[in-house]
């Protein structure tokens, strides 16, 4: 495939610590676009087409002035590392980016989101590549769908509308209010970066919203 893009995704180590890369389903959806180029934590920036940020453990409180909860999760220490030391460069490179779950956290507080951490009743999938809620697109996201559309949901943290930041516009809410009178933020772009997000996990989806999302960044 000529003129192939390279899209780079943060590596992370296995449950078990025997391995260090990036899941099979993540290198799956970026193969539909592109070629994966996985980032190491010694790497400063890396000249790719794309970022994405994968899913995973939660964000460190820390991070977005916060104080742990009683139901505040562990860190995954490479892609922790990866936001606090690597993320600012891609931003401030211009490099497209592309977070999914964790990523869409991660992206959303540093552009000065408030997280909740905990959403005590927001739906969970069963399995992994099962429909959990509804979501509602708004119109700001006319160029990657406009009807509702389940999605799977791995996730206890999340944004709210009232929480999201000013420099972000909101794509996508839940269909019902599951947590509080604000709705959950469900999709996001940087308003004037190519930044998107999303909190569902399209690798294990291939939801056409997603991939127009991707499409989008990759060729613009």
């Amino acid at each position: 495939m000529p003129n192939k893009k390279t899209i780079g995704i943060t590596g992370y180590r296995s449950e078990d610590g025997t391995v260090f890369g990036a899941g099979s389903n993540y290198l799956e959806l970026i193969s539909r676009f592109g070629t994966p180029r996985i980032l190491f934590p010694d790497e400063g920036l890396v000249n790719v087409d794309m970022l994405l940020i994968p899913g995973g453990l939660d964000i460190a409180p820390q991070s977005f002035g916060a104080v742990p909860t009683f139901k505040t999760g562990n860190q995954d220490v490479f892609k922790q590392f990866f936001y606090e030391k690597r993320l600012p460069a891609y931003i401030e490179a211009g490099i497209p980016i592309f977070g999914i779950c964790l990523g869409f956290q991660m992206l959303a507080v540093y552009f000065g989101s408030t997280l909740e951490q905990h959403l005590w009743r927001h739906p969970q999938s069963s399995g992994r590549s099962m429909a959990a809620h509804t979501v509602n697109p708004l119109p700001a996201a006319a160029d990657f769908g406009t009807l509702p559309f389940e999605v799977n949901s791995h996730h206890h943290q999340g944004v709210l509308l009232s929480g999201l930041s000013p420099q972000l516009e909101p794509l996508a809410l839940t269909a019902l209010d599951f947590c509080t009178s604000t709705p959950l933020v469900e999709a996001f772009r940087h308003k004037t970066k190519p930044i998107v997000a999303v909190q569902w996990h399209p690798e294990e989806w291939f939801d056409e919203f997603s991939c127009k999302m991707i499409e989008n960044l990759i060729t613009n």
